[in-house]
């Protein structure tokens, strides 16, 4: 038995020393010409102004502004029909409204102002896209205009 046991010592141990399959070593492209940024170089923007009233009976408002121009508003009341029902689960809806604002990259004010209520949510700014018109008007024909009579066509086959 003794035999046995050095064989399968033996036999694990050239298992383990047996040359593993060579994967080839992944190819990184270069490294990036700019500087990854520093995470200790961030400065915290502090709040200069924060408020948030609820009052008890549903509704709610709340606004702030940071040191960095940023301006947040919002207040919103219950609409008639909220409450829970049977199962504890909300239902009905809420009309909310406010705003926000800051300063863009290149330095121009931002604001946005917006409702939601039961027809969704309506945001209003200067920034945001407006839609291509899909109905134009119908041309005006001048009253002096006249359809041309057409008359018999210049080619007319003959059929025997």
């Amino acid at each position: 038995m003794n035999v046995f046991f050095q064989f399968i010592i033996a036999a694990l141990a050239l298992v383990a020393a047996a040359d593993r399959p060579a994967y080839p070593t992944p190819a990184y492209g270069p490294r990036p010409a700019y500087p990854a940024p520093a995470h200790g170089s961030y400065k915290p923007i502090a709040i200069l102004e924060e408020e948030s009233v609820h009052p008890g009976d549903g509704s709610y408002n709340f606004h702030f502004s940071t040191e960095n121009g940023i301006y947040r508003s919002e207040s919103g009341v219950p609409l008639p029909g909220y409450g829970k029902n049977a199962y504890g689960q909300p239902e009905g809806s809420y009309r909310q409204e406010g705003s926000w604002s800051y300063t863009d990259g290149y330095g121009n004010p931002v604001k946005v102002t917006f409702v939601a209520d039961e027809n969704g949510y309506q945001p209003s700014s200067d920034i945001l896209p407006t839609p291509v018109p899909t109905e134009y008007p119908t041309p005006a024909v001048d009253p002096a205009y006249v359809e041309p009579a057409y008359g018999r066509p210049a080619y007319q086959p003959a059929y025997n």
